[in-house]
């Protein structure tokens, strides 16, 4: 009987402990914030942000991972296949969640079914750029040096299918002119490119364009908020500049794998919202160009859906679909 009763006893103690571990409350470990770009693009600077403020209310680190590649995919597919868990988040964008996907034939990932929402963190103000040595001082010198000069003009992007890669297509057709695409590895890369003029043109987040802006090497050309930012006066809008119907701004959020309990997902929202709210991140946000928006998931998915509602087309007529 002792020896039944001494059984018993260590049987209740294994599954209490059990439960215990079982009911453990998300998160007990360091969170990964995955970015599918290299170091210094607008979602790298966005995850350092968050993994600053969003601690605090989760009680843990968060470990930011850049897993560059593919215009985003390599990263995003990486989250979509982790465990839906929580601890492997998506610093995602409407350039890999959308764009390239529709633009890439042979991803293997569908960031639209394979990712659930967490939220939308901030939209950014991009900046149409150009070298200094070109001597352009304007959009309209620009366009009119291009139809002067067909194909002699280079722009830069972030990748095939990259949010400023279409955004540059499309400003071409809508401008009649023709320059050449070289993408880069991510706007890091691709920052140093404008700065050093192995491309002439690009549309860089507002952020990202300071760095050249104010070391000279980088002229602000037009700017793709509804009104011009109190930092750069004098640089016009896109609707000043007669294309007041094209809006090619960035978009960065965070997103899970699609099958993340919704108690997670509410957690990791609701430390979102409170790292947007922080005093520190909306300064750095009203500095440069970002629109802090948060919000529950459904505003991240509803931003994805109206992209998905306009963009497959826009690709197509554009002729953009690649290998």
């Amino acid at each position: 009987m002792t020896h039944r009763r001494d059984f018993l006893v260590a049987a209740a103690a294994a599954l209490a402990a059990g439960t215990s571990i079982a009911q453990t409350p998300y998160p007990d470990r360091p969170v990964r914030l995955i970015v599918p770009n290299p170091p210094g693009g607008p979602s790298d600077i966005v995850a350092r942000l968050l993994s600053e403020h969003m601690r605090d209310s989760l009680g843990q680190l968060l470990i930011v991972d850049n897993r560059p590649g593919a215009s985003g995919l390599i990263g995003t597919a990486f989250v979509a296949s982790a465990p839906a868990d929580g601890y492997t988040v998506l610093v995602t964008s409407r350039s890999n969640h959308t764009m390239a996907p529709l633009v890439q034939k042979s991803t293997q990932v569908d960031p639209v079914r394979d990712l659930a929402p967490v939220g939308l963190a901030v939209r950014a103000v991009g900046m149409f750029v150009t070298n200094s040595q070109t001597g352009l001082r304007s959009m309209k010198d620009l366009i009119a040096f291009a139809k002067a000069n067909p194909g002699k003009l280079n722009f830069g992007s972030a990748g095939i299918g990259a949010t400023n890669h279409i955004a540059v297509e499309q400003f071409k057709a809508l401008a009649g002119i023709d320059i050449t695409h070289v993408p880069y590895k991510g706007s890091g890369p691709l920052i140093t490119g404008v700065m050093g003029n192995e491309v002439q043109f690009a549309l860089l987040d507002f952020a990202s364009a300071q760095v050249g802006t104010k070391s000279g090497s980088i002229v602000p050309l037009m700017q793709t908020g509804a009104k011009r930012l109190p930092a750069v006066p004098n640089v016009p809008t896109l609707a000043e500049g007669g294309f007041k119907d094209f809006d090619p701004s960035f978009w960065v959020g965070l997103a899970v794998p699609v099958k993340t309990a919704p108690d997670v997902v509410r957690k990791l929202n609701a430390a979102l919202n409170d790292a947007l709210s922080r005093t520190g991140f909306k300064a750095y946000a009203q500095a440069n160009g970002w629109e802090v928006v948060g919000g529950a998931p459904k505003v991240l998915g509803d931003t994805v859906a109206a992209d998905m509602a306009d963009f497959p087309a826009i690709i197509k007529k554009l002729d953009l679909r690649a290998g």
